[in-house]
């Protein structure tokens, strides 16, 4: 007898099974094709199907001195309103995470306040000394100034320093200071210069929101096992042609040509992550030309519309939003398998809905996809085999845990 039973479709091994999964003390502890006896049991409806709960490589969480921006527990909300069970913190907060003192801080915040389990960082800009003193699940270095304004001014040496793996903000800072508008070159420079250090020093590296067709092809190119990236849901969904009609629209790096978002999707199968790069700003800050991007509530069904429309499969979301980001950043207690943490999402993927910000539970009341209807939507989402959202409310009090990443 299983605590919880769900019954529905699900994956295994590529291929959509109708089955049963057993869940006890917050784990998998089996998946069956036939009947599975549960304390609690929860039976799926018509076009519902069971999926990993995703694991959100890139999000901004703010709180600290921008708590009218957005919260840890707000984000966190956002997160399992959207099937997001894990988030990786950014550092780039106000203060930034680059000492032991404010790491602590964050720490703590988070023990009490996430709904989600999530992944600390800390951000490296010539504090190499401080490294030591932290443990951390990866790292960040930006290489050009972004949201916060800290920046690496020697990127190999901040790099050489970390002991995890480093997500890299790949935008040229010396180029960014030539060309405002931060064209293409801004961003291929960067990721040239990070490939080629990770080269010299064979070290892990996750180049975040890749944007450029000839970003992408030098990365594909070099082909490094050590090296991934991440692509966002508004750099395949958005062109510079949208931002034109709304300046709101401006993100780090910025939205790019139909050129550029053409070639990402021809070459989707191969990008391993993708990572909606939340970045909450209010409305009246956005007027005033803050970079940045909400999109927690957004990346799941838009991609599940690209799913709807035949432009990809339902298991490369799975791959690219849950099982790879487990496996690239070596968290020991998440993936679709036996053994693992119970994080799943239920997801109606015939629904359509409208999206209205005003309805979402992050801060920036306001998206990039405001009125766009979508098709596929998250029904129900548990964390560790407890339901934490069903129908659009969350369910109980903080609960999110710090993720174990495999030393």
């Amino acid at each position: 007898m299983h605590e919880l039973v769900l019954k529905g479709k699900f994956f295994v091994e590529k291929h959509v099974i109708n089955g049963y999964i057993g869940v006890d003390n917050g784990k998998i502890t089996k998946f069956s094709k036939k009947p599975l006896n549960g304390e609690e049991i929860i039976e799926t409806k018509a076009h519902e199907v069971i999926m990993p709960g995703m694991i959100d490589v890139h999000v901004h969480l703010r709180d600290f001195n921008q708590k009218h921006k957005e919260t840890i527990k707000s984000g966190t909300m956002a997160a399992l309103h959207g099937g997001i069970t894990t988030v990786f913190d950014m550092p780039n907060t106000d203060p930034p995470v680059v000492t032991k003192e404010i790491f602590e801080k964050r720490t703590e915040l988070f023990k009490r306040k996430s709904y989600t389990d999530y992944a600390l960082s800390f951000l490296i800009a010539g504090n190499c000394s401080e490294v030591k003193n932290v443990k951390v699940d990866f790292y960040k270095i930006f290489m050009g100034v972004s949201t916060g304004g800290i920046y690496s001014e020697n990127f190999e040496e901040d790099y050489k320093c970390a002991d995890r793996k480093v997500s890299v903000h790949a935008e040229d800072h010396e180029l960014i200071q030539k060309f405002l508008e931060r064209p293409n070159i801004v961003e291929v420079k960067a990721i040239e210069k990070a490939l080629n250090a990770s080269k010299r020093l064979r070290k892990p590296l996750h180049i975040c929101h890749v944007s450029t067709k000839e970003g992408l092809k030098r990365i594909l190119e070099e082909s490094l096992p050590w090296i991934s990236f991440e692509v966002t849901p508004h750099h395949l969904f958005l062109t510079k042609r949208d931002f034109k009609k709304n300046p709101l629209l401006k993100v780090y790096p910025p939205l790019r040509s139909k050129e550029d978002v053409i070639y990402l999707w021809q070459n989707f199968e191969k990008i391993p992550i993708v990572a909606s790069d939340h970045a909450p700003h209010t409305l009246d800050e956005k007027e005033e030309g803050a970079a940045g991007l909400p999109g927690l509530e957004t990346e799941l069904a838009l991609l599940l519309t690209a799913y709807n429309k035949g432009m990809i499969s339902l298991w490369n979301i799975v791959e690219k939003t849950s099982l790879d980001p487990a496996k690239i950043f070596g968290i020991k207690n998440k993936g679709f398998e036996v053994g693992k943490d119970a994080d799943l999402i239920v997801v109606n993927l015939k629904e359509e809905w409208k999206v209205e910000p005003e309805e979402f539970y992050t801060k920036a009341k306001w998206s990039p996809f405001e009125g766009w209807k979508l098709k596929g939507k998250v029904k129900m989402t548990l964390l560790r085999g407890k339901v934490v959202m069903e129908d659009d409310e969350i369910v109980g009090k903080p609960r999110g845990e710090r993720i174990v990443i495999e030393s």
